[in-house]
């Protein structure tokens, strides 16, 4: 069980509030594995345990990463940390982000030397009451030590400095895929864009289109009732189902830099994505994938199907490469590990 009281003092700790397995979550889990690999102890903190079993814990315990649950207070967190002392706090997501700084405020006074570190990874203009919870974020971010983004256009949303970090994945043991199934993988919600598959599944009849995923627009999406489109549902783990995916597509309206781009293309899937976020940086148009407008990727995935296997090959080995190359866990650790020390 991994849900203990840590030991070792020299911790880095990864702050979270979540219910889910998504972008920050599997963000988290590789960044927990990289930092192990280069000898750090890490502890996964969670604010607090909600009714369902978090699906993380599974993969935190075959990874055998620690973790801990909270009670959601800043209370707990504050007797939590006066009492275990870590090195570093690093959080994700915007009420991790406002705990770790309310607590370092209260910890002015003490003599706990803890450095705080802040990740920005969403890309989206919140709505509402979240979007109150936004605005305090970003603006309360230059009481974190150090803060990175996962994209040019997040940290352009924070008015303080912030360091672009490529997201990034452990490549050692990677299976290749060996389908054909052309995917969306992801939360289908608006900014992700769902609703742009489900087009271009409608613009080629022909072929059978997977979605692997859950999130607020699933019953309208299935209310359309296509018979070329597969719902696979939430997905605790992609780990099995990548060997079957043949082409991913990310149509998104806002992005970062996805997790699912570079677990397709560390497995050799091409990807067509849409221009957002940081994807320029991980695609090389034509080269190891495509970025094309909306409107032109009914037209790229008609390019795809008729490029020539050994076409095929030379971009889904230029994808692999690439990942390797700039958005491995040996490429990205050693920036992070540079700012727990500055």
């Amino acid at each position: 069980m991994k849900n203990q009281t840590p030991k070792d003092k020299n911790e880095v700790w990864l702050l979270l509030d979540s219910r889910d397995v998504g972008g920050i979550e599997t963000h988290i889990l590789q960044l927990a594995q990289g930092l192990k690999s280069f000898n750090h102890t890490v502890r996964v903190i969670f604010l607090r345990q909600y009714e369902q079993p978090h699906p993380l814990i599974h993969l935190l315990n075959n990874t055998n990463i620690s973790y801990r649950f909270l009670n959601g207070s800043l209370r707990d967190l504050f007797r939590y940390t006066r009492h275990h002392s870590p090195t570093v706090i690093h959080s994700h997501g915007y009420k991790a982000g406002l705990y770790s700084r309310l607590l370092r405020l209260s910890l002015l006074t003490s003599h706990q030397k803890i450095r705080f570190i802040t990740t920005f990874h969403a890309g989206e203009v919140s709505q509402g009451k979240l979007a109150i919870y936004d605005f305090l974020d970003r603006w309360s971010a230059p009481l974190s030590h150090y803060r990175f983004s996962v994209s040019e256009q997040i940290g352009q949303r924070v008015p303080s400095k912030t360091t672009i970090l490529n997201n990034f994945i452990n490549t050692q043991g990677l299976t290749q895929h060996q389908g054909q199934q052309i995917a969306f993988v992801g939360r289908l919600s608006h900014e992700k864009a769902p609703d742009r598959f489900i087009q271009l599944a409608q613009q080629h009849p022909e072929h059978k289109f997977h979605i692997y995923g859950s999130g607020p627009m699933e019953q309208e999406l299935n209310n359309r009732d296509l018979r070329n489109v597969v719902f696979h549902g939430h997905q605790d783990s992609m780990d099995t189902i990548w060997r079957d995916i043949g082409l991913l597509i990310i149509c998104s309206r806002y992005e970062g830099l996805p997790m699912t781009a570079l677990e397709a293309m560390g497995r050799g899937i091409p990807v067509i994505s849409t221009p957002v976020g940081n994807l320029h940086k991980l695609i090389e148009h034509q080269k190891n994938g495509w970025i094309v407008e909306p409107k032109q990727l009914s037209d790229t995935l008609t390019h795809w199907f008729t490029l020539p296997s050994s076409q095929k090959t030379k971009i889904q080995q230029a994808a692999q490469q690439t990942i390797q190359a700039n958005f491995s866990t040996d490429a990205v650790i050693p920036t992070i590990v540079a700012a727990y020390k500055i």
